[in-house]
C-alpha cells in the first residue's frame, strides 16, 4: 500500500493528475444531503492548450468505497522519424479512467494502479512507436501491475479493473480500452459510441448467430454481464482499440465513463448541457444520475474533454 502511494506522489510531481472519490461515511453522508452534489469528487477542469480543455467528475453513489478512479495529463507535442516521411503531432491531453471490480478484493486499490501506470507508461513512449502502439503498450504495462498487485497478495484471479483511455494530439483522437467501461463521440448533438463492452454476452449471441443457443437463452443467462476481459488477468489479450485516429471537429466532446453512470446517458440529456464547458458538462450528468435516486446506485464517474 504504501508503494501505491508513493507512485502516485511521484505521479503528481510529473505532472499527472490522479484521483478517486473520497469514500468515509462523512462525506457520502454529506453527500445525500446535498442531493448528491459530486462537488467534492470533482476534478477542477485543466486548460490544456488552445483546442482542448477537460473536466471530470464523480460520485461514490449507494456503495461503501469509492472504486472508480480517473487521471489526466498533458501530453507534449511529439516529432517521430519513419521510412517515407515524418510526422508531426500537436500537443494534448491523455485521459484514463478505471472501476475497480466490486465483486473482487482491492478494486480501489487496482483502479487508482491502472490509471498511475496507464499514464506514467504513455509519458515514457518508445521514441519508434506510434500513438496506438504506445497506448496498447502502456495499457500492458497497467495490467501487468494489477497483476502484480493480486500476485503478492496471493490474490490471483481475484482482483481486478476495467480501463479506458482516449489520447488527444492536434486534431486526432485515439483510444483503447478492456472491460465495460465505455467512450462516446458526442458530435452536432448525436451520441456515438467508439467502445464495445468485453462481457460474456457477446459469447452468447455468437452462440445464437451459430444456431447452438436460442436468443431468449442468452438474453436471460445469469452470467452474460460478466467480463471476458479486464486488467488483473495474467495476460491482456482481449481489448479493442483504433489503429486508424479519428479527426476531430469544433464542438466534438469525448466522454470517458464508468457503468455507473453510461445507462443515462441520451442525446436528450446531453442535449441539455449545450453551451456548458467540460468541467460543467461532468458535475451536470453526474448530478443527474445521482439525482435519479436509484437503489444501489454504482460509483459513477465521468470525464469529458472538450475540443473546440
Amino acid at each position: 500500500m504504501l508503494a501505491l502511494w508513493i507512485a502516485m506522489l511521484v505521479c503528481v510531481l510529473a505532472g499527472i493528475w490522479l484521483y478517486a472519490g473520497r469514500s468515509d461515511q462523512a462525506d457520502r453522508a454529506s453527500q445525500a444531503a446535498s442531493g448528491g452534489n459530486p462537488a467534492a469528487d470533482t476534478a477542477k477542469a485543466q486548460e490544456l492548450g488552445p483546442f482542448l480543455a477537460i473536466g471530470a467528475a464523480q460520485h461514490i453513489g449507494d456503495r461503501e468505497e469509492q472504486q472508480d478512479a480517473y487521471g489526466f495529463c498533458a501530453v507534449a507535442s511529439r516529432q517521430q522519424e519513419h521510412a517515407e516521411a515524418e510526422v508531426h503531432t500537436g500537443g494534448g491531453v491523455l485521459a484514463v479512467l478505471a472501476d475497480g471490480m466490486g465483486g473482487f478484493a482491492m478494486g480501489k486499490e487496482a483502479g487508482l494502479l491502472a490509471v498511475e501506470k496507464m499514464l506514467s507508461g504513455y509519458e515514457h513512449p518508445n521514441a519508434n512507436q506510434l500513438c496506438p502502439q504506445a497506448l496498447e503498450a502502456a495499457v500492458h504495462q497497467a495490467a501487468e501491475a494489477v497483476w502484480e498487485l493480486s500476485r503478492v497478495h496471493q490474490l490471483e484471479w481475484h482482483v481486478g479493473t476495467t480501463l479506458v483511455a482516449a489520447l488527444v494530439e492536434g486534431h486526432e483522437l485515439y483510444y483503447i480500452s478492456a472491460g465495460d467501461s465505455r467512450i462516446y463521440l458526442l458530435r452536432d448533438g448525436e451520441l456515438h459510441r467508439l467502445t464495445h463492452d468485453h462481457i460474456y454476452a457477446n459469447r452468447l449471441f455468437e452462440r445464437v448467430q451459430a444456431g447452438e443457443l436460442a436468443l431468449e437463452e442468452a438474453l436471460s443467462h445469469p452470467e452474460r454481464d460478466l467480463l471476458t476481459s479486464y486488467l488483473g488477468l495474467p495476460e491482456l489479450v482481449e481489448y479493442n482499440a483504433n489503429q486508424e485516429p479519428l479527426r476531430l471537429q469544433p464542438g466534438d466532446r469525448v466522454l470517458l465513463c464508468s457503468d455507473g453512470l453510461y445507462g443515462e446517458l441520451s442525446e436528450p440529456l446531453l442535449g441539455q448541457s449545450a453551451g456548458l464547458d467540460a468541467q460543467q458538462i461532468a458535475d451536470y450528468l453526474v448530478r443527474h444520475v445521482i439525482g435519479l435516486g436509484r437503489k444501489h446506485q454504482d460509483n459513477a464517474s465521468v470525464v469529458v474533454i472538450a475540443f473546440d
